[in-house]
């Protein structure tokens, strides 16, 4: 995403200044084999990032970090500002301005073109894929809170449940290399129930992969983003289904 081969300085000067977004409906997609009807009943809390805000309304990219934003908890993708880009590689498009149009698409063909970096804001609800694919990992016996009133009322009406209550403490959005996506999630889950000894297990999930995976046009960079996305949250969903198994 970081990366633009410039094919003619003309292309860049009509862009400059602008910041094009490129979204698509997050479709969260458990990645794992779902326990379905015969799965043991558990009840889990996905504790609040954000007190009395729903978890799966938060958001994550790698500008600001994590931030509640229900209207952008149903979409995934990104914005690319070019207008950062043509200040921070002024001196190689003044170079380019100055030679003769062929030369330039030449040195593009050639591959001696060196490409300029589009800083890109990237944007991951992964509130909300977290939610949905853990929903789907624990199957129709199972139960989601997204707040404490919930769990407790779980508690009384399911009482034989194993209760898994989970505090993220960490998530990051990252492009550390180019058109590599990077979605990190860090945090405990703490288990409970009837005959089963209080424990605290981690949590923890590191997915670094290209969005380059599935093609090189902007609806391929946001299918491969949705992939990882949902690779990403399929980890997570996976150990905190198992938590105190």
């Amino acid at each position: 995403m970081k990366s633009l081969r410039v094919l003619a300085f003309s292309c860049v000067v009509l862009i400059a200044g602008c910041a094009v977004d490129k979204y698509q409906l997050a479709t969260p997609s458990f990645k794992r084999t779902p326990a379905g009807n015969n799965g043991d009943e558990v009840v889990v809390l996905l504790q609040p990032v954000f007190a009395g805000k729903p978890f799966s309304e938060i958001v994550c990219d790698n500008t600001v970090g994590v931030t509640w934003s229900p209207a952008e908890s149903r979409n995934i993708g990104f914005t690319q500002r070019y207008a950062n880009s043509i200040a921070k590689n002024a001196p190689q498009l003044t170079m380019l301005a100055a030679l003769p149009a062929n030369q330039r698409i030449g040195m593009s063909a050639s591959g001696t073109l060196q490409p300029l970096n589009v800083d890109s804001r990237i944007l991951v609800p992964v509130g909300r894929y977290i939610a949905e694919n853990l929903k789907l990992a624990i199957g129709a016996n199972g139960q989601v809170c997204e707040d404490q009133e919930c769990f407790r009322q779980a508690m009384q009406e399911r009482p034989a449940a194993r209760f898994v209550s989970v505090e993220f403490t960490k998530f990051r959005v990252a492009e550390d290399q180019r058109n590599m996506l990077t979605i990190e999630a860090e945090g405990a889950a703490t288990v409970s129930g009837i005959n089963i000894a209080r424990t605290t297990v981690p949590i923890r999930s590191v997915v670094n992969r290209s969005i380059t995976s599935e093609g090189m046009w902007h609806s391929d960079f946001l299918r491969a983003m949705n992939n990882i996305a949902n690779e990403s949250s399929s980890i997570v969903a996976e150990k905190i289904r198992t938590a105190g198994h």
